[in-house]
């Protein structure tokens, strides 16, 4: 690992991973699954959606839902949009 990439934020490094293993597999829940490529995807629209409902850099979110895929993707686009993910 770099120095700089010890630093960086679990959006960041899903970005860089989004394009250097597309086609891996980043989450197998149940019956679904997701490449890197698919994950960074949905995470970009959870951002835009976290931001469209108003949520500013340095909010606190909570996510109240059952452990699944979804509530990942809405965690990462908390963190993405800047939230304090609580």
């Amino acid at each position: 690992m770099r120095a700089d990439e010890h630093y960086q934020s679990i959006p960041g490094i899903l970005t860089r991973d989004g394009a250097r293993f597309a086609d891996r597999l980043a989450v197998v829940g149940g019956d679904s699954s997701l490449t890197f490529a698919e994950l960074q995807a949905a995470m970009l629209r959870a951002c835009r959606a976290t931001i469209a409902a108003g949520i500013e850099p340095g909010d606190r979110v909570a996510i109240w839902a059952p452990n699944m895929g979804e509530w990942m993707i809405a965690a990462l686009g908390a963190l993405s949009a800047g939230a304090v993910l609580v």
